[in-house]
């Protein structure tokens, strides 16, 4: 059974995928080479089928944690498809307050005129997994026109909390061992930790593990906290784009947008047991709101983010 959270009002805009900008959620895979938004530090490469192709190394992080799940039960790598339909977007006014868009020079729909809105009403996370989607089939602006694009898919990640700062209760498990009880210091113990010892090569404990995983060092996991409804993020990816979310990362289920399905191969590990493999918390807006966590989708402006070709430090350029 998911946990159930309050999510107080929130419209959420949509920016470009790029490697910058989903650097804290995961993976951005696409060819450095055609990519509007290059990667700060290119992946390795080698020239391979008989020098007809360049072979990029290690582009996304696949790292199995499943030996921190509490069960110790083995997980295996698992390739899935899954066929993701149009969502049904509401009808709703447009927000009185600007948007990203709206500050970084493109049009957005004026005070009064209606947008269509997607609501953010589920996310979930795999805590000792990352999780590869990659699109088939998808157009890019590179291989049709203008007018016949018309399928876009969105990614929709949120931070994690950290635990100390939980703002409210769930009953989903731990996705991680609990750390120890901080041992509170003796006197005598804070004064030798005072300064160094003259007559010993003794050094400072290293830092906890615990201390390590709540800091997301890059490529383990996130750490046991609840989604940050507060900061959700949602980006539009071009066809020739896959991501990788990373291990337990919260994020929504993959959202297409437009008139056709997009078929999506997904690369995981799994071991079988339900709650170690996914978790699951449901977004209700707060008493009294009309609305909850909810991105804002206006046509015309994705269809410049499409278009775009430059990209600066993770932002559309708006002089093109």
């Amino acid at each position: 059974m998911p946990s159930k959270v309050r999510s107080p009002p929130h419209r959420i805009s949509i920016s470009p995928l790029t490697h910058s900008a989903f650097a804290p959620f995961g993976t951005v895979i696409e060819n450095p080479l055609t990519s509007p938004s290059p990667a700060t530090l290119l992946p390795q490469s080698v020239h391979a089928n008989q020098g007809t192709a360049i072979k990029y190394l290690d582009v996304t992080n696949l790292n199995n944690h499943y030996p921190l799940a509490g069960s110790k039960r083995p997980a295996k790598a698992v390739i899935n498809m899954f066929v993701c339909a149009p969502r049904r977007l509401r009808t709703a006014p447009a927000a009185s307050t600007p948007t990203e868009d709206e500050l970084d020079g493109f049009s957005s729909p004026s005070q009064g005129e209606t947008v269509q809105l997607f609501d953010v009403s589920i996310l979930e996370r795999h805590p000792y997994t990352p999780q590869t989607f990659i699109p088939m089939g998808l157009p890019t602006k590179s291989t049709c026109s203008s007018s016949s694009l018309h399928t876009y898919y969105l990614v929709i990640v949120a931070p994690t909390l950290p635990s100390r700062r939980q703002r409210y209760s769930t009953t989903l498990p731990k996705p991680y061992p609990s750390a120890e009880p901080a041992h509170k210091p003796t006197l005598v113990e804070r004064f030798k930790l005072g300064r160094p010892a003259p007559f010993t090569n003794d050094s400072l404990p290293p830092p906890s593990p615990a201390i390590d995983m709540e800091l997301n060092l890059s490529g383990n996991p996130k750490g046991r906290g609840m989604p940050d409804l507060g900061n959700i993020k949602a980006f539009i990816a071009r066809g020739n784009q896959a991501v990788t979310y990373g291990p337990g990362t919260w994020h929504a289920p993959m959202v297409v947008l437009g008139d056709k399905s997009v078929d999506f191969v997904v690369v995981q590990y799994a071991n079988g047991i339900a709650n170690e493999d996914c978790q699951e918390v449901v977004l209700e807006r707060v008493k009294g709101a009309s609305e909850g966590a909810v991105v804002e989708v206006d046509m015309r402006s994705l269809e410049k983010l499409m278009s775009a070709r430059v990209y600066e430090n993770g932002r559309i350029n708006s002089k093109l």
